[in-house]
């Protein structure tokens, strides 16, 4: 639950900073947009502007070059009436032209058109405003732009235009000039371009760098044609276009390119600045656009996207929380599934290891631990079947439920065995907390009109006393349990006396880890041979000379090494070395032979057991058809579904299969029937007795008549007297194994005992 916790909020943290990226890639392309839609649209007004006004100047141009050439071919034509009509017509035809006049090269002003009384204004030479530009136009031979300034005469602001006019030497005759009105000239043109006043548009005198024309929004500041653009101004226009193109004033004077960039002010305010060069009437214009607007543009864009990814991100946190609540209600259902048992509901073994917490910690406190198996269950399940022992199971774990103290905790801890934590360790206290309880379970249950009686012994360990661990407690009060189980019905607590099995169980585990790679388990092989005395073939035995424990019988550390997991490597160590053995004696011999390989549940379980058994005979070059896997009878009971397929694959391999200990497992015919056994083991507790229990001899021939009828040989174990083996013959035994005949034998004497057999097979 908490990988998949992870994994689901993870993935919402990766796409949410997937998102975010993509959001800040947008939105960073989108800035790029908005600028480059600024800026071409800005730089398209500009150049409308610059054609617009370029047409302007020639026009003008050509028309004072027409005039003053009428006033050089006729002296008198000022002074002609129907000229003067065709002068004041052109006039009214350019209503940005306040007027036209004619001034000598000295400065002085000899004509103006609308009847001006030219004797009111000022030389031209002497007027600061003008005297510069005066000058400029006496040596150019193209119209040339005043200077902007407040005319006195006219009220108004006004941008003068002049031409030199010529003779065919070259010689200035005069000097044809005309009055703009300012904002009827330039303000007209560029207003009627930027209707918005979005842009602030500024036309310069490349000379003098005096402000040409300045559009400021709606409103006009005149002041600003009073002096020139300051030089730290220019530097700064300069330094900017340096660092956007590489490129200097002169160099765009001569390419005449239109070029954007952005430009701070002096007051500090960012621009988006475009400018182009017009040559032949020495002016630059300027298109300028905050950025404070481009920025707005771009922050109404950019609340567009970040609220589709709000939008997107709610959707995508509630889809993962609906998941997340979901995938947490259901796994809190398997939790507690695999917590609790399904039949009672109590908590089971599975929750005991993950909640032991609560219990030991560094700062627990003393507490018991009962552990309770129940006398008579199994007796009860199977004379009235398990649907019967479930109800009692279900009226018991209620009877244990109302009785347990406060802050205690009862646990079915498998099959008929609880276990229950409490906080009473008081000795008198809890061994009267279980007697209760055992008075509690041995009243009568009522199941099916049957009136059935169960009892329960319990064994009981206190924490730290009798350990510091779950484990060590559990295995203490396990202990102490097993001492009840020898009287019934009574309530041990854990002596240190009552260990004294358990740590040689402990001694022999950690003796068998070594064991092994030291060299100390062997195989030894008891003959089988058929009741005639006919040598048959062998079942091999492991054993294990320990340096610490001395021999060990198989009795004793076999069942350690299951529980301690030790089996797999044993069992391994078992088929290698059988088969190792087995070949070198038939290799003396120069024949085969039958042999028996105990398998355990742990090793037949294990993932490619199969292909790993037989690729270890194809190492050994043995016939598969002269092995036989033996299995004990408890297996094949207890989990028929999962051995079937196992037992199938074996037998496709031409193994053969045998089961041993039959008898003590209560197998049924229908078992017996549908698995795909070859040979059935009589358990040798049932040939010991067939002398003094004749209920031990009528079994033995049952089981040989069973197994005949399902086509399997019959192999008895522990035979030890002849009449056994007779009593074998007459129920039709095929074959025994014994002391009888041969206790277990090392390699080299099996291979005598071969020899000295009547007869081979």
């Amino acid at each position: 639950m908490r990988l998949f916790e992870r994994d689901i909020w993870s993935i919402f943290y990766i796409l949410t900073a997937f998102f975010t990226m993509s959001l800040i890639a947008v939105a960073y392309s989108g800035w790029h947009t908005i600028y480059k839609q600024y800026q071409t649209s800005q730089e398209n007004s500009l150049k409308l502007i610059a054609n617009s006004t370029h047409s302007l100047y020639q026009t003008n141009g050509i028309m004072l070059e027409i005039v003053g050439h009428r006033f050089i071919e006729d002296v008198t034509y000022k002074d002609n009436t129907n000229s003067m009509k065709i002068l004041d017509a052109a006039l009214l035809e350019s209503p940005a032209i306040t007027a036209i006049a004619i001034v000598n090269p000295q400065g002085q002003m000899l004509f103006a058109t609308n009847g001006l009384d030219v004797a009111r204004f000022p030389n031209l030479l002497k007027q600061e405003d003008s005297r510069e530009s005066f000058l400029a136009v006496m040596q150019s031979h193209h119209m040339m732009f005043g200077r902007t300034y407040y005319f006195k005469p006219f009220n108004d602001w006004i941008v003068p235009i002049r031409k030199a006019i010529r003779d065919n030497q070259g010689n200035v005759k005069l000097v044809i000039t005309a009055a703009l009105r300012l904002d009827d000239s330039f303000g007209f043109m560029i207003k009627n371009v930027d209707q918005n006043h979005q842009y602030a548009i500024t036309i310069i005198r490349d000379a003098d760098k005096y402000i040409q024309y300045a559009s400021n929004g709606s409103e006009n500041n005149y002041e600003i044609y009073r002096k020139p653009l300051s030089q730290e101004r220019i530097d700064v226009f300069e330094k900017s276009i340096k660092l956007a193109y590489g490129a200097t004033f002169d160099e765009l004077k001569r390419t005449e390119h239109l070029l954007s960039l952005p430009y701070k002010t002096e007051d500090g305010v960012e621009q988006l600045a475009s400018l182009k060069y017009d040559s032949t009437y020495k002016l630059w214009l300027i298109s300028m656009t905050e950025m404070a607007v481009i920025k707005s543009a771009f922050a109404q864009l950019l609340m567009i996207y970040i609220t589709i990814f709000v939008a997107i991100e709610i959707i995508l946190y509630a889809l993962v929380k609906v998941i997340f609540n979901a995938d947490k209600k259901r796994n809190s259902d398997l939790l507690y599934q695999a917590t609790h048992d399904q039949l009672t509901g109590m908590p089971n073994r599975s929750y005991l290891q993950t909640n032991i917490y609560n219990w030991i910690h560094d700062s627990s406190q003393p507490f018991s631990i009962l552990y309770l198996d129940l006398d008579r269950f199994k007796s009860i399940n199977d004379s009235f079947g398990h649907q019967c022992g479930d109800q009692l199971l279900l009226d018991l774990a209620r009877r244990l439920q109302l009785i347990i103290p406060r802050d205690s905790t009862v646990i079915r801890h498998g099959g008929d065995e609880f276990v229950v934590l409490t906080p009473l360790v008081e000795s008198r206290e809890v061994l009267g907390f279980a007697k209760t309880i055992i008075d509690t379970i041995t009243k009568p249950y009522t199941i099916n009109n049957l009136k059935l009686h169960i009892g329960a012994s319990i064994g009981i360990a206190q924490y730290p006393l009798h350990g510091e661990s779950f484990d060590t407690l559990l295995r203490s009060a396990d202990i102490a349990m097993y001492e009840s189980k020898k009287i019934k019905n009574s309530i041990h607590l854990f002596e240190n006396s009552m260990a004294e099995g358990y740590l040689q169980n402990v001694k022999i585990e950690q003796a068998l880890r070594n064991a092994i790679s030291d060299n100390e388990l062997f195989m030894v092989y008891q003959p089988q041979v058929t009741p005639q005395g006919d040598f048959y073939g062998v079942e091999a035995l492991v054993r294990w000379q320990s340096g610490a424990l001395g021999l060990v019988a198989p009795d004793c550390f076999i069942p350690v090494a299951e529980t301690s997991g030790q089996m797999p490597a044993i069992g391994q160590f078992i088929v290698q070395q059988t088969l190792k053995d087995i070949k070198e004696i038939q290799s003396a011999l120069a024949r085969s032979f039958q042999t028996s390989i105990n398998i355990s549940v742990r090793q037949l379980m294990e993932p490619g057991f199969t292909d790993d058994f037989i690729n270890c005979i194809k190492d050994n070059n043995l016939d598969n058809i002269s092995i036989t896997l033996e299995i004990t009878e408890s297996l094949f009971i207890e989990d028929i579904h999962s051995i079937r397929p196992l037992l199938d694959e074996i037998k496709g391999h031409g193994l053969s299969i045998s089961m041993d200990d039959f008898g003590t497992g209560y197998s049924s015919l229908s078992i017996l029937r549908n698995l795909p056994i070859d040979e059935l083991k009589i358990d040798k507790s049932f040939i010991e007795c067939m002398f003094i229990d004749e209920a031990s001899q009528k079994m033995v021939k049952n089981i040989i008549m069973i197994g005949k009828n399902l086509g399997m040989d019959i192999v008895a174990e522990g035979v030890e007297m002849k009449e056994q083996l007779d009593i074998l013959k007459v129920f039709g035994c095929d074959r025994v194994q014994g002391y009888y005949f041969s206790k277990p034998l090392k390699k080299d004497q099996l291979i005598q005992f071969i020899l000295n057999t009547k007869r081979s097979m």
